[in-house]
């Protein structure tokens, strides 16, 4: 009499040769028996197993030397679900976690965490995201119009800035401990207007201040005043947020003539002031501590006029490639 392993393995190879994927031949089994009666992780172990043409549904025995086990199914069950654990593996080929983990070693497998991304992008946002990034880069005259880009961001900077560094530490020795920043720490609202020929206007809003249409549009007025007689248009890239689309803010921008850059929702990976001056920004304040509002002004100050010309030059010539990554990426982040 076939066991209960044996049986829920036919039903999986079953489901295999009906041309079901693991998720639907998964719901299909567990609907029939009105209950979990195997695990998805098992299921997509079987499934690498037929697809390496392996339909031997029967353990091994196990007498003598340990028995072998299929190291390219545990290999391709890896690349269909990396998130699968050793013990869940170990468990199914009914060997140790050690030599799960040895195999996949061999393989060239490593064990890392996967990256942080800003947002969970929709199939629509993806789309967008390469719709608007080929419209720009298939722009006409692509030098005159990224020097016409200025672009603008806001950034909450803090007064305390602690940072965790790594520590070279002998067996037994405590690590010095780095106390958690409080995320109700005095902080102040930064305001940056830039170009390819560098720092046009920037403001430090009083603590508790935030950025709504109004601050916006006299920010705005403060960044043409500051551009001067400047007779070549001006294209502005700021993103989606609410004060940067309010309609006194779009009567502004119509006012004064400046064309607007459209900018994918989501998309700090976009945006110059997010992945190259902030960025800068952040490495610079690491373990700075700042008693009021005026010294961090004049340290922000600081960092600023430190900035040579060619750091401004490349946060906008980055621009086509971040774009043709989306491109590439077919919306996707990128790393």
């Amino acid at each position: 009499m076939a066991t209960q392993r044996e049986i829920i393995r036919n039903l999986i190879l079953y489901e295999y040769r009906l041309g079901h994927d693991v998720q639907a031949a998964f719901d299909n089994i567990t609907r029939a028996h009105c209950r979990q009666i195997v695990s998805i992780r098992t299921v997509f172990y079987w499934y690498a197993k037929f697809r390496a043409d392996n339909t031997d549904l029967h353990d091994q025995s196990r007498e003598g030397r340990p028995r072998e086990i299929d190291q390219d199914a545990v290999v391709a069950a890896i690349d269909l679900d990396p998130t699968m654990s050793t013990e869940a593996l170990a468990c199914e080929s009914e060997c140790s976690q050690r030599h799960i983990r040895r195999v996949l070693r061999t393989a060239g497998k490593k064990w890392r965490k996967g990256h942080w991304v800003p947002h969970s992008l929709t199939e629509a946002q993806k789309q967008n995201r390469v719709r608007i990034a080929c419209f720009h880069l298939n722009r006409p005259r692509r030098r005159l119009f990224l020097n016409n880009i200025v672009t603008v961001d806001e950034k909450w900077v803090s007064f305390v800035n602690p940072y965790r560094e790594n520590q070279w530490l002998s067996p037994g020795q405590q690590a010095i401990q780095t106390p958690r920043p409080d995320f109700r720490q005095q902080k102040a609202m930064l305001i940056s207007f830039w170009n390819r020929d560098g720092l046009i206007h920037w403001d430090l809003l009083e603590h508790g201040h935030t950025v709504n249409a109004q601050v916006y549009c006299e920010q705005i007025e403060l960044c043409r005043r500051a551009l001067g007689r400047r007779r070549r248009p001006v294209i502005l890239l700021h993103d989606n947020a609410r004060p940067h689309f309010a309609h006194q803010t779009q009567e502004k921008l119509r006012k004064m003539k400046w064309e607007w850059l459209e900018h994918p929702a989501y998309s700090p990976d976009l945006s110059p002031s997010d992945y190259h001056l902030f960025r800068s920004l952040e490495h610079y304040l690491r373990h700075r501590q700042f008693a009021n509002h005026e010294a961090l002004r004049l340290e922000l100050q600081t960092f600023f006029d430190s900035r040579d010309p060619e750091f401004w030059n490349r946060g906008i010539d980055l621009l086509p490639d971040k774009w043709q990554k989306v491109i590439n990426s077919c919306g996707e982040y990128f790393d």
